[in-house]
Formats: C-alpha cells, structure tokens, sequence
C-alpha cells in the first residue's frame, strides 16, 4: 500500500483520489485489495455505532452488513465522482451504511423456532429426483455463498446447524449467539436461497432444467475463476 493509500492514523483514512479513480474505471483492478484495507475498518465503524431502534446491531448482523455495503459501494464505484472540497467519499459510505441498515430493518420478523423448523431444508439425498432436487439445492446454496452477502462466520453457523444438523442452541454457544439469533441466520439465507432459485425459474422450469440453468452457470463462474 502507498503512502497515498495508508490511513492518516488510525480512525481517519485520507481519501485517495488516485485510488477511487482507478477502481471507477476498473472496479476488478489489483489496487482493490488497498480498497478494503483503507475504507473496511471505516465501514465497520459506522455499522458498530448504528442502530436499530434503540437497540445496536448484533455482530453477526455487522458483519454482513460490511460485506453488503462493501459489495455495494465497490459495484457504485464507476458512477461516483469524487470532487475534492466539494464531495466527501467518507459521507457516501455513511449513506451506504445507513441504507443498509434500513433495508435490515426493513426485512420481515424472524420466524420463531417452531415455525423455522417447517421452512424449506436441503432434501435427503436418494434416487432420482431427490437426487436432483439435493444438487440443485447445492448450487444455489454455493451461488449464495459465492456472492459475499454472508460473512465466513454466518456461513459457519448456518453449515453447522442446516447442514450438520446440530443443535441452534448448542451452536450459539460457541459463536456467543443466543439461539433466537441462530434461527435468524438459518432463514436468512434460506430466504436468500429461495430467492436465487426464483431468479433461475423455479416454478417454471422443470426440475432437469433448472438444474441445467444452474450446472451451466457454475461451469462458467467456475471457468472465470481458473483465468483470474
């Protein structure tokens, strides 16, 4: 990182004008990883002092709402034009943050556990169409994942509970989460599943075709990824 990069100290990084102007003409430019090391601390900062209601954000909330804003601010980039005196880059990312807590607060109430265990789960793997519908679950899990909505944590606690079958409470011990919290986790993105599935035509297509749709489209994020 250069010095043009590196924070003024510790709490307020100075905005790099060369930096945003390079990641707005090529957002997948190498200098994205002087990005996150510059603004992810910022961003985390202004998520740990928002609030919902009265009531701070639980950390495993932080810390997908960093990915979120981060995954957001990187895609605006090219759009945003930063004008020194006249637009604050600092102020743009306290928006994002702020419209990310919003979306948060916007989104329906957990399910409470005796409902959360009727939600849609992977389906037991078996012949024929089971089998499908268990690799078809897979892929739109693994896109889930993939797109960094969720950080390496909640990913943890969902496998771990969804997957591994173990018990919510057991596993909020371990990551300090009450087992309300955990449920949570589970139906968020098994919410966010459902949604990646609907994009892909579930419902329209039979089950052999949406499963084409998604092998296909993991060949070629997976083709992509061996050129980087």
């Amino acid at each position: 990182m250069s010095g043009r990069d590196r924070p003024a100290d510790e709490r307020t990084p100075t905005t790099s004008e060369t930096l945003l102007r390079e990641l707005a003409a090529n957002p997948a430019s190498p200098r994205a990883e002087a990005f996150a090391r510059l603004y992810e601390p910022v961003l985390r900062r202004y998520v740990a002092a928002s609030r919902i209601g009265h009531e701070p954000i639980q950390p495993f909330d932080r810390d997908d709402l960093v990915q979120e804003v981060f995954l957001a601010v990187r895609s605006a980039l090219p759009g945003f034009r930063y004008v020194p005196g006249r637009s604050s880059f600092r102020a743009y990312l306290r928006r994002a943050v702020r419209n990310a807590v919003l979306r948060l607060q916007r989104r329906p109430a957990p399910v409470p556990p005796s409902l959360a265990d009727a939600l849609p789960a992977p389906p037991p793997a078996a012949d024929g169409e089971s089998e499908t519908l268990l690799r078809i679950w897979t892929l739109a899990l693994k896109r889930v994942f993939r797109s960094g909505r969720f950080s390496p944590n909640t990913q943890a606690v969902f496998r771990r509970v969804a997957l591994e079958g173990e018990a919510p409470a057991d596993v909020g011990r371990e990551f300090k989460l009450k087992p309300n919290a955990v449920y949570q986790i589970r139906n968020r993105i098994l919410r966010a599943v459902r949604e990646e599935l609907d994009r892909f035509g579930r419902g329209r297509l039979s089950a052999a075709d949406l499963l084409e749709k998604l092998e296909e489209d993991d060949a070629e994020v997976e083709s992509l990824k061996s050129k980087v």
